[in-house]
């Protein structure tokens, strides 16, 4: 017995000069793998010291687990883009992340999460209403109490955006996904370059020269290769978030309002614009140019008569075009060129000083709460503090380096674009469904989208960092350089827990069916009654207090951010 006691003593020595010389020589010891953590977020005392991974992450001695909520997905599309990443996660930072999504409705399973009590730790995606409610119902832990000790890198990266999360007590109850200014284009007009080239690229500036080259155009492709009849414009629901803030733009609005600079905030169907941009919009349908499904298209359905190459043109987001344009014909079509294809394109009325098509929102518009369910939001709380930085931005918006199909690699400290797949990009050829597969952006809790700030230019989305070297990127950002602008202060979002929100949502729902009225009306007159009456019926149902409500929050914000 007393051999054997001598003998048990002597290995334990050992094990520990042998633990202490892997230390000496900079050799992570072995993390030690336990899965009964209490959702992952309760550590436990393993003897195991934590060492500082390669990315500057500190590997927990237990693995740290968190589950969170993302909003409406295919469940199956989410496991398989989670794997690889997940695996990667595991192995070099002992940490899972778990994201659910259901193919339901947010708002539906929210309101069903907070009937059931059955959420998780985290829940992310939401807009600042929903989360306004979370918090009201004490279901949002408050996190300023963990920033200094457990997450400064949260207070650092966000600068002087971190005051403006905070509740009128000085509180911090969310934090935000996706934010930051990247100062690229978002929207913009957009035409057919091919058939715009064939025709002699006749110039345009205003919306009616823009319509005029698009009816031209049409003139000269009435049907596709199917015989189905094409359009100079079309859309999906709903329009009024779609199409009418970049329309809007056009005539110097910003995000669908007129806001003056003592910040008064003046819904666009209450400004001479409002009305101008909607004659045009009943002058393109009057012309028979404006496919008549716009209002209730899905985007599968616009998508499909996109492809199908029975459009002209388009009004919104620039990505659109070329996820229903080129990028499928470039799969589809063996003989495809690349000149066929979508450019983004300036327009502006005459009447505006200057164009303002991309609206950017230093602040995001999604919000990322922990819940009362988090055991430990501390530990949580140390993983906002490492993938908010830099480093765990790239990671999480580049995916997984150092595989085959990996966009960058990571070595000694230094990281590099895989060439490879930085030349599809800056070629057009890339194929995103790698990018999926790679896990970029599956597991996005609070990191930003805007420029880095380590080295000034790298930035969340992998295929914008080469736009300055991509043919059709660089194009576009020289044709709306001028239409960006910052309207951080004018991002407005009635609280849940407000009477008013049921009004706004009342003024959505009514504006679409309104404004479709008034856009597909057989004569400008009736555009123009059903136009007034539209602005009487929205007013007389709230849209005046809403103006009120956000005119008092941008003058609040103008004298305090």
């Amino acid at each position: 017995m007393k051999k054997l006691l001598t003998f048990t003593l002597m290995c334990t020595m050992v094990i520990s000069m042998l633990a202490g010389c892997s230390s000496n020589n900079n050799e992570p010891a072995p993390v030690k793998q336990n899965s009964n953590t209490d959702n992952g977020n309760t550590p436990a005392d393993t003897g195991v010291e934590e060492v500082t991974n390669e990315f500057g992450w500190n590997v927990p001695k237990n693995t740290l687990e968190i589950n969170f909520y993302a909003g409406q997905d295919n469940p199956d599309t989410v496991k398989e883009n989670s794997t690889l990443m997940q695996q990667f996660l595991q192995e070099k930072f002992n940490v899972k992340l778990n994201k659910i999504v259901y193919d339901v409705d947010m708002n539906e399973k929210l309101n069903l999460m907070l009937a059931s009590g059955d959420y998780p730790e985290v829940i992310t995606m939401l807009s600042d209403e929903q989360a306004a409610k979370w918090i009201a119902q004490g279901k949002a832990v408050e996190l300023g109490q963990y920033i200094d000790e457990y997450a400064p890198n949260v207070k650092s990266q966000l600068g002087d955006l971190y005051k403006s999360f905070l509740d009128k007590d000085g509180k911090l109850y969310t934090l935000p996904s996706y934010w930051g200014i990247l100062p690229i284009p978002g929207a913009s007009g957009h035409i057919r370059y091919d058939w715009w080239t064939a025709m002699g690229s006749p110039a345009f500036n205003t919306p009616d020269e823009f319509y005029n080259v698009l009816k031209q155009m049409q003139a000269e492709h009435p049907k596709n290769s199917k015989g189905e009849k094409t359009y100079a414009l079309s859309g999906y629901a709903p329009m009024y978030k779609v199409v009418a803030p970049t329309l809007g733009g056009m005539w110097g609005l910003q995000a669908g309002y007129k806001v003056d600079k003592d910040g008064t905030n003046t819904h666009w169907v209450n400004t001479p614009e409002g009305l101008e941009m909607t004659k045009f919009m009943n002058k393109v349908y009057r012309d028979g140019m404006l496919d008549p499904d716009s209002f209730i298209n899905t985007f599968d359905d616009w998508k499909a008569k996109f492809s199908a190459e029975r459009v002209m043109g388009h009004i919104g987001s620039w990505w659109v075009s070329w996820n229903a344009g080129h990028e499928v014909w470039q799969k589809t079509n063996p003989n495809w060129k690349d000149e066929e294809r979508f450019v983004q394109v300036k327009v502006k009325a005459d009447s505006a000083e200057q164009a303002k098509l991309t609206a950017l929102n230093g602040r995001g518009s999604y919000r990322t709460i922990i819940t009362d369910k988090a055991k430990n939001p501390e530990e949580i709380m140390k993983w906002f503090n490492f993938s908010i930085t830099d480093m765990g931005t790239r990671i999480i918006g580049w995916g997984v380096p150092n595989t085959a199909n990996s966009v960058w690699t990571y070595e000694n400290g230094t990281f590099k674009w895989v060439e490879a797949m930085k030349k599809a990009v800056v070629d057009g050829t890339y194929d995103f469904t790698n990018s999926d597969k790679l896990g970029q952006g599956v597991f996005t809790l609070v990191e930003g989208v805007g420029t880095m700030k380590d080295d000034g230019k790298s930035t969340y989305w992998f295929d914008q960092n080469f736009n300055d070297e991509a043919k059709w990127k660089k194009l576009m950002n020289e044709n709306l350089k001028d239409t960006i602008y910052d309207n951080t202060l004018s991002v407005i979002q009635i609280p849940g827990n407000d009477l008013l929100a049921v009004t706004n949502t009342q003024i959505e729902e009514m504006l679409e069916t309104l404004w479709a009225k008034a856009v597909t009306s057989k004569t400008e007159e009736e555009s123009v009654k059903n136009f007034n009456d539209m602005r009487d019926k929205l007013n007389s149902s709230g849209l005046k207090d809403i103006e009120a409500f956000r005119t008092k929050e941008n003058q609040r914000r103008l004298a305090e951010w």
